[in-house]
């Protein structure tokens, strides 16, 4: 990688600028694989002859980025590449996209219960729904934590909801096949935010880590909610992609 360093000090791009490139660039092209350590902080101020401020600062926003990963001790290695997100505009099982990606997808139930509605539950599924089952999962893809998912829903959409195998089927797939009802489209709500405390060990991130945050709700053809559900998906190793239509 070292032999490939050529900075432009005349060029008006910032010079910490141009080494993020750089290493973006041997990474996008191969050069630089998953789990590769970079050249040391101080091997990069030697070749480049630049000072050690500027390079941290293009190391620093690669790990921001999630494309380098710091270890405490050992140095900065290549990070695993992020699993793009279709969903914001595509409605699919997380099953079915991480088949798509080539992604083993597998499911561990945390919690699954008939609980009263809220205050909270009762504006998304009307007065009228006095009980909804909760479902906690945590999603894996080729055995790593993606994220950790509470679903809520309506009992009478799906009274022997209980007794299915969540592990092993998709709640989509259910709801249309074995329940009879036809799914339409969704709304999700997008946050950044810290994990919750309880998340932590589940998704195998450091206190105070970033996640997203989804916030889903689910529809039916005759546009009754059917699903809710808080999604929190680890930071380093998720990103979202968005297709947006130009509209004159």
């Amino acid at each position: 990688m070292l032999d490939n360093i050529k900075l432009d000090k005349d060029s008006p791009i910032p010079l910490y600028y141009q080494l993020k490139e750089l290493i973006k660039s041997e990474i996008k092209q191969g050069h630089l694989n998953y789990g590769d350590m970079i050249p040391s902080e101080r091997e990069l101020v030697d070749v480049c002859q630049i000072s050690r401020p500027t390079v941290r600062q293009a190391i620093n926003e690669l790990v921001t980025e999630g494309m380098l990963l710091k270890e405490k001790g050992r140095g900065t290695f290549v990070a695993k590449p992020k699993i793009d997100q279709w969903f914001l505009q595509n409605l699919l099982s997380f099953s079915k996209e991480m088949a798509l990606k080539g992604l083993k997808p597998s499911t561990k139930v945390l919690k699954f219960e008939a609980i009263k509605t809220d205050e909270e539950l009762h504006k998304i599924f009307g007065d009228d729904c006095k009980e909804v089952f909760c479902l906690e999962r945590i999603r894996f893809a080729d055995d790593q934590p993606v994220v950790v998912v509470t679903s809520y829903i309506p009992c009478h959409l799906a009274p022997n909801f209980l007794y299915e195998n969540l592990e092993e089927s998709s709640l989509y797939e259910l709801i249309e096949s074995k329940y009879g009802h036809q799914i339409s489209h969704a709304t999700r709500v997008l946050e950044a935010i810290n994990v919750f405390e309880e998340d932590v060990k589940l998704l195998k991130v450091e206190p105070q880590a970033s996640v997203h945050l989804i916030k889903t709700t689910g529809y039916l053809m005759n546009n009754q909610p059917f699903e809710y559900s808080i999604a929190r998906y680890r930071g380093d190793n998720n990103s979202f992609t968005v297709t947006l239509k130009y509209q004159k």
